[in-house]
């Protein structure tokens, strides 16, 4: 499993339709995303114009392979014309989780 991070900023004003969109019709593409094992879409506390995506996939490999995938391609085209500045996407390997008894 690998877990990739991605970092966007909202162009000022657009949250809310962005959201819409984010929820209605970019996040179920997801589901038949090649390799993907789960996708979340989080909003900053600090700054309510960036929204981080987390997705854990089989590998990294997976991950290359969906990206020419149709669904994929759409994804980016319903999500794009929103985004003002976007991080340098990242991807993790788990050294250790636990969870509080």
């Amino acid at each position: 499993m690998v877990l990739e991070r991605a970092e966007i900023t909202i162009k000022p004003g657009m949250m809310d339709e962005f959201l819409t969109v984010l929820t209605e019709q970019a996040i179920p593409l997801t589901q038949t995303f090649t390799g993907i094992i789960s996708f979340t879409a989080l909003r900053g506390e600090e700054d309510a114009d960036n929204v981080m995506f987390l997705a854990e996939w089989q590998s990294i490999e997976a991950h290359q392979e969906s990206r020419p995938e149709p669904a994929h391609a759409k994804f980016r085209e319903l999500v794009l014309p929103f985004v003002a500045a976007a991080k340098t996407t990242v991807h993790f390997h788990p050294v250790k989780s636990v969870r509080p008894a």
